[in-house]
């Protein structure tokens, strides 16, 4: 087994002053809204969205890009790991950071641990319209699913009532306007991690 953690923002440590801080590509769109931020799992994560509760109403997005990430070969069968199934051979594993070191351990037959958690931004989709919103972000219908996204490529994955998409990074701030964009359409926004419905938050 191969584990690459010099990628993993989980593990940097505080040295010679410096406090390391993951940003997810879509925290300058929360920002904006006026979000308030918690550092949690060495991540920057923002909690609190004014009008959160208006916008749970229809449909909420919320940014878990501090969720861990691994890509997986090969493709696990775990109970109890939300894991997507790339290919026939590779899967992402997504789990809260803090959680890491029993995952790894769980995952000690494959062949290939390659964490990439600071590769994908990832959006949460949650609320009454979450599928409708979904339906105006792509043509993508049966999930979870790969493929075209706001004009890019991304992963969509059910969770709970509600969804989450998976894009790389650089394309994550572009992706988070696009989403809020559709959302605002239907009475929605953007809303805090606090505020997603306890089976959509890890």
């Amino acid at each position: 087994m191969t584990v690459l953690d010099f990628l993993s923002p989980s593990l940097a440590r505080d040295e010679g002053g410096f406090h390391p801080v993951a940003r997810s590509a879509a925290e300058r769109v929360f920002a904006a809204a006026g979000a308030l931020f918690d550092e949690r799992d060495g991540w920057r994560v923002p909690t609190v969205v004014p009008e959160e509760d208006t916008h749970l109403e229809a449909v909420g997005i919320a940014d878990l890009s501090h969720l861990g990430k691994l890509e997986v070969r090969p493709a696990p069968d775990s109970p109890g790991l939300t894991v997507y199934r790339l290919s026939p051979r590779r899967a992402l594993v997504l789990y809260p950071g803090s959680e890491r070191a029993a995952v790894v351990q769980g995952l000690a037959g494959a062949r290939l641990l390659l964490d990439v958690t600071a590769a994908y931004t990832v959006l949460a989709v949650t609320g009454s319209e979450a599928r409708t919103l979904i339906a105006r972000l792509t043509h993508l219908h049966q999930f979870p699913s790969g493929g075209e996204v706001a004009h890019v490529t991304a992963h969509v994955l059910p969770s709970g009532e509600g969804f989450r998409i998976l894009v790389a990074q650089e394309l994550g701030h572009y992706l988070a306007e696009v989403a809020l964009d559709r959302a605002q359409a239907l009475g929605g926004g953007l809303v805090g991690v606090d505020a997603l419905p306890e089976t959509e938050r890890a």
